[in-house]
């Protein structure tokens, strides 16, 4: 029907003359994100007079249906439109002036909320990105995500996202749309692919060159994705032109895997910007992105030219090709970006701001942009060099200003090019604050803060971008909108009174606006969205008279008037003008001048207004917000009361006044009067430079101002004697910590209209709270700026839950347990966070659980992102069970889930570390009340089994209750019944039956519970249901006779287990496949045996799996399990076990991951087996972990890991020389580089040949550089991020003629020539050397002995060192009898004697004195040791050399079944140990380290 309504309605639509008005709003804001839109009729005057109000509201019928786009107005035909898309992916179409409903239609059914654990978008997630409008074509473009085949629902592995282009004013699909980005590979790195339901489409819109631009996030950092930009081609059938993916090989994490959705392992680095649009500049853009897990340029500066695979807390300046192709031009990333994503403080809270350069421009910058997001920090960057990576001085970033500012901004930044120019910003619970343009000591750009509004913000995240419109375009009408998700819609001027203050304008009250929005503006009027209403502000239409608007009185001098004259013209017969007032008594007018009597329609008159500027006037203004006036632009409001004599008409006619105050003296302004530095945190790294903030001194007369004297005192009080202030060079000292690096001195001059921002600064060591006030003398008048700040010890952050005796558990780790919760009940805990520290706490994040019976009562105003936790207070958050009713015997429910929680302090429990991430695991099990014949274990005998539908022949054959037994019928007297009378069924039926059976007849009649047919009470029990309307049973079975999880597997489909376990005694007595399903009494069903730890879990799985415990995950962010992953809706522990077939843990985590591994840390990682409570989602009757929690098993079968890569001995003439460390300025290797994503040592080593460098470097998997010097920064590393693997060139490795330093020999087999060339080396690494194959290299190698004393150094690359070495190897002496690396102790003693016995003449003194065992299966000996500064471990026990010798692993077989045995008391080393045997021979230990535990070898 909605579809025939539209088609009618735009079936009468008038002829298509025009469209796009220049009041249109067709995109979020303007192209370049400044946020600032001069053509809308806006006047302050208007906006802020009473007839400034709401014309209409329109309501949703569906009270969960919300935008989270904004709303578009476009204009056809003369018809101005709003246009929203909404979470529901509904598109409508409203008439302007009047919210009538034009058109609407629905895209397709919406993604669920409930299919992610992500409560930010709730019920719904639809349109979620601002569309955008083609005014050449008249068609808008969206993205809208659902799911695969249009269907209702279907889980994170079939959600899509569609492009849509749909034609104005009919909605219509334009031909070739939809286009889908399922599946599509990033330009940059084939491996990542697009999977629309892992991500959320949140920035709005923009369009160059023929294709509209994309980006894409995640939700709440969930599952495997990774951020996107895209281009999607305007012309039909082309599709998606191009993809750039934000975490790219090779500093990227692997590739995704698309049946690992769970795994957040993609890379993140997710485009947001709380919905703020992509800043568009010619043909580039810009997207600021959050956290990430790449951390390729890891802490060394690198030029934002230069490529970067892993564009994570970045802003990052993209071009965009005739074709649509996307490339990378430039970026920048805060030096402590890899701090910022540890503590969730994304820089991608907001989008960036292109400032108008035809005003913000300064010295050499002619493209000025901002960006604020979650670290409080505002950045003022160069958008023709952003700054890359660590390029500013001393490592930091390299951009124009840094300002700190009080909290964390989402939505970004706003600006206003007229009067100066300014731009605005709002941190959460905080005032929006303008800072103003104005130029440094150098002429470069700078800005001040100016001024803020006069109330703060919403305490919670959702403020929408500030917004500026000024009156086609005029200075003095500039207005300040800022929606928030509290107080609504506010509007202020745009410039700061003389006070600091951006004057509010009043408006009608409006509700919380929805989270970051920004105001949609068509032709005076503006639209928002709060809630499911649509809301539509303006002055009325129609007006009496049309007059003079604005009336601009020029300028006027300071001690003089100034008149203008109004001039009007009557619209309609006016029966008469009854007055004139103003809002700024300034400005003056007469009723003496006005016409008296009846105006015709089309009557003219005039009359004068006053401008008085005397210093009379303002005499009699004094002590009011009149009484002092500053050179600049200035204006009130004007209002004519008139007496229609036709209806339909405003009785108030608004005009707005406008000049500009010039003074031809020097006239001195400080802007802010005030400055809060806001509080130090003291011993904090990001805090030893101090706190920043900035003032403006400016000139605003027309003569030059001198600076006549300066001076500071305590406070603000009046009585407090003055300090001069000192200088030294450009430095000025006021006290009390505060000062200034470059301050006009004494004597200094500003000319005419000049401003000049002054950076201060504030830094202390001791706590307290600071406040000075700056006075300044000059010829252009006396100005005084009051400065305070604070200082305090760090925040400290302790978390803790409620206990059930009203105290608090902060015990490691910390969990939410609720334990059995009965159904029917609700049960509540709460979180505590405190703050026990010196300074404000911040969370800085906040992901409450919110599901139907397992969620936090106040997701959205409990614990929010944002919030500021004062020092020794706390806030709270609280959790409920709402357990559902369920049948008396139902199975219990498991509920896991976890509040995620961070905050800017201290850990409580350990001060020296940060709070971290906290992954609250929350766990509830729901169960029912039990009845009828009771088992041994409390549970009843009868278990609920299902609804069925009774109506097609008796689901049960007998019915055994008597007519006074149907009266008090309940399900345990049925239960008791049949019972007694041996059957394995029992059911219910209208209200009073009772029914038996030991057969289901018709199984295929069985309902979910989630369809609720079974709802008949019980005659003997109201809250018990007994059958349900339409002849349904409610079925119960006995557990002892009848497996009923079976049978639902059965029922549904679920293949199989493949588990070893004996079958139960249900059988089908058809051939037919689910038609009669009977059992037999004799013989009970059998379930798997529980593990002695966890009687829940399976002991053994698949035969040769056996279950070890609940374990940790994600501990300091590492996978315990991280060899291979999987996950699936269908998840159980047989599908796991043979996923990690070929490896020797599995484990499976929140219910439907599975993660394997080669070794675990039994040890460090043992967690509560209450941990693990998640059932398998593929099968309820095994626990599958639960959040960061895994349910481990070890394979009974050994596999060895598989070899890692090694290091290439030699590529073109340059050999590895080691692992070196970057310095911590520049580059260790610094003559060339290069970066290339198919690099190989040897295309580096022809790239440094070609460069004639005696050194070359591979670093990051793609980067090559080259040198003639190794930096003396860079140092031998063992391995790691950040370093460098160096070659050394060796110019004729046949002919060393004593040139050679440093000779690598990797694996070395032929030692002859070696024998030949020893001599000459001054120098010897060696690295395994020798595997011995027989007794000739045997000799060979006793040669190479004898000649190795002319050697000066020989060395062992690992931890330990010998002089007159002997290395085995003894990989190469395996027998073929003790299968696959089978190495014990006494059989690297037994193969070291057998080497010594086949010596030409074995001696005693030739046996070797010591052996070591290390890595499971290696064997080493010598016969000289020398710790080489190793000690020895101080780990002991089962905590030292923990890894089992590869010979003491047994497999066999008993009756067809593989069992497999490790002898735990057998090691061969450890992570950097070995196990140490002698002979007789002394060992001098070292004097550090552990103690020495001697044993006896067998």
């Amino acid at each position: 029907m909605k579809g025939i309504l539209g088609l009618l309605a735009t079936a009468l639509w008038p002829a298509l003359v025009s469209s796009y008005a220049p009041t249109d709003s067709i995109q979020d804001a303007d192209p370049a994100q400044s946020g600032y839109l001069p053509n809308h009729n806006m006047d302050p005057n208007v906006v802020g007079s009473s007839s400034f109000g709401i014309l209409w509201t329109q309501p949703m019928t569906n009270p969960l249906e919300t935008w989270y786009a904004k709303p578009l107005v476009y204009t056809i035909g003369g018809t101005e439109m709003v246009i929203t898309a909404s979470n529901l992916n509904n598109v409508r179409i409203h008439n302007s002036k009047t919210g009538d409903l034009i058109n609407s239609r629905q895209l397709q059914p919406p993604f669920l909320r409930s299919d992610i654990d992500c409560a930010d978008v709730p019920d719904y997630i639809g349109v979620t990105g601002t569309p955008i409008i083609d005014p050449a074509t008249d068609i808008i473009y969206m993205f809208a995500k659902g799911y695969k085949g249009g269907a209702a629902s279907g889980g994170v592995v079939n959600g899509i996202y569609q492009m849509y282009a749909l034609q104005l004013p009919t909605l219509a699909d334009v031909s070739g749309f939809p286009v889908s980005m399922e599946g599509h590979n990033a330009d940059n790195d084939p491996a990542k692919y697009f999977i629309g339901g892992t991500v959320l489409q949140r920035p709005a819109l923009a369009t160059v060159n023929g294709v509209i631009l994309v980006a894409f996030g995640g939700h709440c950092d969930l599952f495997n994705y990774t951020g996107y930009a895209a281009a999607v081609s305007k012309t039909p059938g082309v599709g998606v032109a191009s993809m750039y993916a934000m975490e790219a090989a090779p500093g990227a994490p692997p590739p995704q895997q698309a049946l690992v959705l769970m795994n957040q392992n993609g890379g993140k680095a997710g485009i947001w910007q709380s919905g703020m649009g992509i800043a568009v500049d010619g043909s580039r853009f810009f997207v600021v992105t959050g956290n990430g897990l790449g951390h390729a340029n890891g802490n060394v500066p690198a030029s934002g030219r230069l490529p970067l695979s892993t564009l994570d807390e970045c802003v990052v300046n993209f071009g965009i090709s005739s074709t649509g192709k996307i490339s990378l031009t430039d970026y920048f990333e805060p030096y402590d970006y890899v701090n910022m994503d540890a503590d969730d403080k994304d820089l991608g809270s907001s989008g960036l701001c292109l400032l108008d350069s035809s005003t913000f421009q300064a010295g050499t910058v002619s493209r000025i942009a901002v960006t604020v997001g979650k670290n409080s920090k505002v950045y003022v960057m160069n958008a023709n060099n952003l700054g890359g990576f660590k390029q500013g001085s001393g490592g930091t970033d390299n951009v124009i200003q840094t300002i700190t500012t009080t909290n964390s901004v989402f939505g970004g930044a706003g600006s206003y090019p007229l009067e100066g120019g300014y731009f605005y910003f709002t941190p959460v619970g905080d005032y929006t604050y303008a800072y103003k343009f104005g130029t440094d000591g150098s002429g470069g750009p700078f800005f001040t803060q100016a001024g803020r509004t006069p109330s703060v913000s919403a305490g919670r995240a959702g403020n929408g971008q500030p917004t500026v419109t000024s009156n086609k375009g005029q200075p003095g009408t500039g207005i300040l909108w800022v929606t928030d998700v509290n107080s609504g819609l506010n509007a202020y001027k745009a410039v700061p009174d003389s006070g600091g203050i951006l004057q509010a304008l009043p408006l009608p009250a409006t509700p919380g606006i929805n989270k970051y929005q920004r105001p949609a503006f068509g032709d005076g009027r503006v639209f928002v969205t709060a809630g499911n209403k649509i809301i539509a502000l303006g002055a009325p239409v129609n007006r009496p008279l049309t007059c003079t608007d604005p009336v601009d009185f020029g300028s006027v001098q300071t001690g003089s008037t100034g008149t203008a004259t109004v001039s009007c013209t009557a619209n309609i017969l006016i029966t008469k003008i009854n007055g004139c007032t103003t809002a700024d008594p300034r400005f003056q007018c007469k009723n003496s001048t006005l016409p008296t009597g009846q105006l015709a329609t089309g009557a003219t008159f005039s009359f004068p207004v006053t401008w008085n500027l005397s210093s009379d006037a303002l005499a009699t203004l004094q002590n009011t917000s009149y009484g002092t006036v500053i050179p600049g632009i200035d204006g009130s409001v004007l209002s004519v009361y008139t007496t229609n004599g036709v209806g339909g008409y405003t009785n108030i006619v608004p005009i707005s006044l406008t000049g500009s105050v010039v003074s031809s003296a020097p006239f001195l302004l400080i802007a802010p009067g005030q400055v809060d530095f806001g509080g130090l945190v003291l011993g904090n790294a990001n805090s030893a430079n101090g706190l920043t903030a900035s003032v403006s001194i400016q000139n605003v007369g027309n003569s030059t101002l001198t600076i006549t004297g300066m001076a500071w005192r305590v406070g603000n009080d009046s009585t407090n004697t003055f300090t001069n202030v000192t200088f030294s060079g450009t430095r000025a000292t006021f006290g009390l910590g505060f000062f200034a690096p470059s301050f006009p001195a004494p004597a200094s001059t500003l000319a005419a209209g000049q401003s000049r921002g002054v950076p201060l600064y504030f830094n202390t060591t001791a706590s307290g709270s600071y406040s000075i006030s700056l006075t300044i003398w000059t010829n252009g008048g006396v100005g005084k700026v009051l400065l305070s700040a604070s200082a305090g010890n760090p925040p400290i952050a302790s978390i803790a839950v409620s206990t059930s005796e009203n105290g608090w558990d902060n015990s490691v780790p910390l969990a939410m347990r609720f334990g059995d919760v009965l159904a029917g009940t609700t049960v509540t805990k709460r979180i505590r966070l405190c703050n026990t520290g010196g300074s404000v706490l911040t969370i800085t994040k906040s992901k409450p659980p919110i599901a139907a019976q397992l969620t936090s009562t106040d997701p959205y105003g409990d614990l929010l992102e944002g919030q500021k936790i004062a020092v020794g207070s706390c806030a709270y958050g609280t959790v409920a069970v709402y357990a559902g009713t369920v049948q008396p015997n139902h199975p219990a429910q498991n509920l896991a889930d976890a509040w995620v929680l961070n905050a800017d302090g201290q850990d409580a429990l350990n001060p020296t570390q940060p709070f971290g991430v906290h992954d609250l695991a929350i766990s509830a099990r729901i169960v029912s009340r039990q009845v009828g014949p009771l088992l041994s274990n409390g549970l009843g005998r009868y278990q609920w089994t299902g609804c069925f539908r009774d109506s097609n022949g008796r689901t049960l054959a007998t019915q055994i209750n008597n007519a006074a037994q149907e009266a008090t019928n309940t399900n345990e007297q049925c239960q008791t019944l049949c019972s007694a009378a041996g059957y394995t069924f029992a059911a219910t039926e209208y209200h009073q039956e009772c029914w038996c059976g030991n057969t289901i007849n018709n199984p295929s009649t069985y309902t979910s519970d989630s369809q609720n047919f079974c709802t008949f009470s019980c005659n003997g029990d109201a809250s018990e249901s007994c059958g349900g309307d339409g002849g349904y049973v409610s079925l119960y079975a006995d557990t002892t006779k009848f497996d009923i999880q079976a049978f639902l597997d059965s029922i549904n489909g679920v293949p199989t287990s493949t588990s070893s376990i004996a079958s139960s005694s249900t059988r089908l007595s058809s051939s037919s496949s689910l038609a009669t399903i009977s059992t037999t009494s004799s013989t009970p069903s059998t379930t798997p045996s529980g593990s002695p730890l966890n009687p829940n879990e399976p002991a053994v799985i698949s035969g040769q799996w056996n279950y070890i415990g609940c374990y940790k995950d994600n501990v300091n962010g590492l996978r315990s399990l991280s060899s291979a992953s999987t996950a699936s809706g269908t998840m159980t522990l047989e599908a796991c076990a043979s996923f990690c077939s070929a490896y020797n843990f599995f484990g499976t985590e929140y219910s439907s991951e599975c993660y394997c591994g080669y070794t675990l840390s039994t040890t460090t990682l043992k967690a509560s087996e209450d941990d693990c409570i998640a059932t398998c989602s593929g099968n309820p009757a095994q626990l599958c972990g639960t959040g960061d929690r895994l349910s481990v098993y070890n394979n009974t079968v050994y596999h060895s890991p598989p070899s890692q890569p090694s290091h290439v001995p030699r590529a073109g003439n340059y050999v590895w020389s080691g692992c070196y460390t970057e310095i911590a300025a520049g580059r260790a290797l610094s003559l060339a580089g290069t970066a290339a994503d198919n690099m190989t040592i040897e295309v580096c080593a022809a790239f440094c040949a070609g460069n004639n460098a005696q050194f070359m470097g591979v670093e990051y998997g793609r980067e090559c550089y080259c040198g003639n010097t190794l930096d003396p920064g860079s140092t031998q590393y063992a391995g790691g991020l950040n370093h460098v693997q160096v070659v050394n060139e060796l110019d004729n490795l046949d002919n060393l003629d004593k040139q050679v330093q440093f000779l690598n020999l990797d694996n070395l087999v032929n030692l002859v020539n070696l024998v030949n060339l020893v001599k000459q080396v001054q120098f010897i690494n060696i690295v395994n050397i020798v595997k011995f194959v027989n007794l000739i290299n045997f000799i060979d190698f006793i040669d190479f002995v004898k000649l190795v004393k002319q050697v000066q150094h020989v060395e062992l690359f690992n931890l330990f060192i010998f002089v007159f070495v002997f290395v085995f190897v003894f990989n190469e002496h395996r027998a073929d009898s003790y299968g696959d690396e089978r190495l014990l102790s006494q059989l690297c003693i037994a193969i070291a004697n057998s080497m010594y016995g086949a010596a030409p003449t074995p001696t005693a003194a030739a046996r070797l004195p010591y052996l070591f065992l290390e890595y499971h299966h290696e064997c080493y000996g010598g016969t000289s040791f020398n710790f080489r500064g190793s000690a020895v471990t101080t780990l002991v026990g089962q905590n030292a050399c923990t890894d089992y010798c590869s010979g003491s692993i047994v497999t066999f077989t008993t009756n067809g079944v593989a069992s497999t045995t490790t002898n735990l008391a057998n090691r061969c080393g450890g992570a950097k140990q070995f196990d140490l045997y002698a002979l007789s021979t002394a060992v001098v230990f070292p004097t550090t380290g552990g103690p020495v535990a001697t044993v006896t070898a067998p």
